[in-house]
């Protein structure tokens, strides 16, 4: 490695390996964890590779490197897994964890840490703010690109884009505190959490402007997901002022990407504000990319497309809901109006699907009428099929939803750029390695949960002890390992009882 850093000691989960030497009385050293699932995690990371990637693909702003780029990773990592945005925090991360220790996150003798620089003893191997100042001396646009081009890279080397190639790109806004000193930051009528006011284009303008305003940015995620909802990896992202429209950051984000890693992208799905006809006929016929986008209610082809279904008649009832006693209280009706000209910037015939609903009102004591039409350059089986894989768009809605609520993306701690960038970089990052573990680990029902619900689950199954033996390791209750000494013969028991206390509170074998 680079320096003569050398990569932290990988641990492989081995539960049968770890139980033969345990009843052996040769294991090397055993410690209480509160929270295993992280350190499965960080095991993982290593296993995977990524720490080597990390070394030879990120773009550093040192010409020498004082710390590994490895281990600087790994704190971002480990920020972002215990949900904290604050750097000072890191000197009790880097000193939690059984796996954690072990691995060499607390690397070599804490008193002496990378280099020999420090004439007072050290809590830790790297200063919080010798971790802060290199992110943010890393310039912002180069930290995007590599989590944009070379770290979607390592992904696909994991298998983690599916041959269906179905992405979902959407724009959400990031609140910051009101601070002239964070650039870009546009004024707009959002709530606390970046989400437009309901029914706000129908306000009047008095309306709008009586509206609180919060200062934002726009973030833009392109989502890779399946039609099973067990698949989750945030494929890109761009960010900017809060008032840069979202197909100005989509023509930014998706060449790239398509060109880079031709082929992976075969279907996307869009919302109403990247109704475009240019870059809706570009993507088709330059990346080979078809679009799935709602039309926006009122404009001219929206209403052309109703009045041909309706003048062809070839309306399907798709669904249909009744109560009790039979009174209809929904039902949906959907027809398809092929090979449209609806653009002339778009040299494409294009596929609508028209569906309308009607539905009681209980409260108004009447039936409501939804009319909604979705524009295709591909042919779906049936209107039915188009209309539930556009359905998939609130699941973009919901990873925003996450990150913005559980993993703090929009908190950040600092203006200075490339702090805000590393921020939503690395909590991007750790988002979708964690959902790379979950389908490696056969936990897919699980991609779903958010990270707090695992840390709850963790911290309601109790004290787990973490044993490690080799290059293996294994996890299990207290009153299991127990049980094994117990039933320990002579020469292993006094194997066990050489093993010293380690000042993290676990013990290991003399000369470990």
């Amino acid at each position: 490695m680079a320096n003569d850093f050398e990569l932290p000691q990988v641990y492989s989960q081995d539960g049968k390996s770890v139980m033969e030497s345990l009843r052996k009385g040769e294991i090397d050293y055993a410690a209480m964890s509160k929270w295993q699932f992280s350190d499965e995690f960080f095991c993982f990371v290593l296993e995977s590779g990524f720490l080597e990637f990390v070394e030879r693909s990120y773009p550093t702003p040192r010409e020498k490197e004082e710390v590994p780029i490895w281990f600087l990773m790994s704190c971002q990592l480990l920020m972002r897994l215990c949900l904290s945005t604050r750097y000072e925090q890191l000197k009790h991360f880097l000193n939690a964890g059984s796996v954690l220790t072990r691995v060499g996150f607390n690397v070599t003798n804490p008193s002496i840490g990378f280099n020999e620089k420090n004439k007072k003893p050290r809590k830790t191997a790297v200063d919080s703010d010798t971790v802060r100042k290199f992110f943010k001396d890393t310039d912002p646009r180069e930290v995007r690109n590599w989590y944009n081009e070379s770290v979607q890279g390592w992904f696909r080397g994991k298998r983690a884009f599916e041959d269906r190639g179905l992405f979902i790109l959407d724009q959400t806004h990031l609140v910051v505190p009101d601070n002239p000193n964070y650039k870009g930051a546009i004024r707009l009528p959002v709530d606390e959490h970046g989400q437009w006011y309901p029914n706000y284009k129908k306000f009047t303008e008095e309306q709008k402007k009586a509206l609180p305003h919060h200062p934002c940015y726009s973030l833009s995620l392109l989502l890779h997901a399946n039609p099973m909802k067990d698949l989750f990896h945030i494929a890109g992202y761009e960010f900017g002022p809060g008032s840069e429209d979202e197909l100005v950051q989509a023509k930014r984000l998706l060449p790239d990407f398509c060109r880079v890693y031709r082929g992976i992208m075969k279907e996307l799905i869009v919302d109403r504000g990247y109704v475009d006809g240019g870059w809706v006929g570009q993507m088709k016929k330059d990346y080979g990319v078809d679009i799935l986008v709602p039309l926006k209610a009122g404009m001219a082809d929206f209403e052309d497309a109703i009045e041909i279904a309706e003048r062809q008649g070839q309306w399907k009832i798709t669904e249909s809901k009744k109560d009790p006693s039979g009174k209809l209280i929904k039902e949906t009706h959907t027809a398809e109006v092929p090979e449209m000209d609806l653009w002339k910037a778009c040299p494409l015939k294009l596929y609508v699907y028209v569906s309308k609903t009607k539905r009681w009102d209980v409260e108004k004591q009447e039936y409501d009428n939804y009319t909604w039409a979705l524009a295709a350059t591909k042919k779906y089986p049936t209107e039915r099929a188009a209309i539930e894989r556009y359905g998939l768009r609130t699941q973009v809605e919901e990873r925003n939803r996450q990150l913005k609520l559980i993993w703090q993306v929009a908190k950040f701690t600092s203006p200075a750029p490339g702090l805000m960038e590393s921020h939503i970089c690395f909590t991007l990052l750790t988002y979708s390695l964690l959902q790379l573990y979950l389908r490696r680990n056969d936990l897919r029902a699980h991609t779903q949960r958010t990270l707090s619900k695992w840390q709850q689950q963790e911290r309601l199954n109790g004290d787990t002890l973490v044993v490690y033996a080799g290059k293996s390791f294994s996890t299990m209750k207290l009153t299991e390992f127990a049980q094994v000494l117990l039933s320990l013969d002579e020469p292993a028991r006094n194997k066990m009882k050489a093993m010293q206390p380690t000042s993290q509170g676990g013990m290991q074998q003399i000369g470990y």
